[in-house]
């Protein structure tokens, strides 16, 4: 099949997607993700000579945008969504530098004519897949109760210490940067790729150092037993571990 044709199927799959979660749950955030992705499937601007990483751009988008949109049409709440100091404090720390570093590395990308060596594709590959399976099942075993775009808890909520945050306190992340990584290796620039994969980093540290905070508030001593235990990205030993200090300390 035409690779112009599937670039510009792709763009309609995801807007019919994208749509559809709008019409279950339309709220702002998911109408935030969902933008995210819908902007670099784009269809406009390819060539003979960028048409195979625009080919993997559209995929990628397409494939982890809807897992996105999905996931938040079917967890988020009005409640959750209160737009006062805390929330715009983690849009423009965690949420922005993130959306950032997705956006700026797939038009990079979709506009580069470099051609996609063999172990380049292998190993974007490998980190998406990965990354997206990880994802998925991180969140499903969250739970609709647990995740959520912001920082709040639900009546009944508990901690959540087994499965995959069994191993690593904040498996949702891990997931999502090894999509990042694959984002930025498409980009074919090692300077634009590690300014990406920078900004995302940050985007997640930022959010992490406040959900632990709240965690600490909404759990206490169980919670930092479970931190004492768990390694925060990867399970390589207790990394980041220790007892979680209050914002003022």
């Amino acid at each position: 099949m035409d690779s112009a044709l599937l670039i510009q199927i792709n763009f309609a799959v995801y807007c019919a997607v994208f749509i559809a979660c709008l019409i279950k749950n339309f709220n702002f955030n998911i109408i935030l993700v969902g933008l995210t992705y819908l902007a670099p499937l784009v269809p406009l601007g390819m060539t003979d000579s960028n048409m195979d990483r625009f080919l993997i751009v559209s995929f990628c988008n397409t494939i982890f945008g809807i897992i996105e949109v999905i996931f938040f049409a079917l967890t988020e709440r009005p409640e959750d969504i209160t737009f006062n100091k805390v929330y715009f404090q983690q849009l423009w720390g965690h949420v922005l530098p993130i959306v950032a570093a997705l956006i700026g590395m797939s038009f990079v990308s979709r506009s580069t004519g470099a051609p996609v060596a063999v172990w380049e594709f292998s190993l974007i590959v490998l980190l998406f897949v990965t990354g997206s399976v990880m994802r998925i099942w991180s969140i499903a075993q969250l739970g609709v109760l647990r995740f959520k775009f912001n920082i709040a808890f639900r009546e009944k909520q508990t901690l959540k210490t087994d499965g995959l945050h069994g191993i690593t306190r904040h498996p949702t992340y891990s997931a999502m940067m090894l999509v990042v990584l694959a984002y930025a290796i498409t980009t074919h620039s090692w300077l634009i790729g590690l300014i990406g994969t920078l900004s995302a980093l940050f985007g997640f540290q930022y959010r992490i150092h406040f959900e632990e905070l709240a965690l600490k508030e909404q759990f206490g001593e169980e919670y930092d037993n479970y931190r004492a235990q768990t390694p925060m990205w990867l399970p390589l030993g207790p990394l980041g571990a220790g007892p979680v200090k209050n914002a003022d300390q």
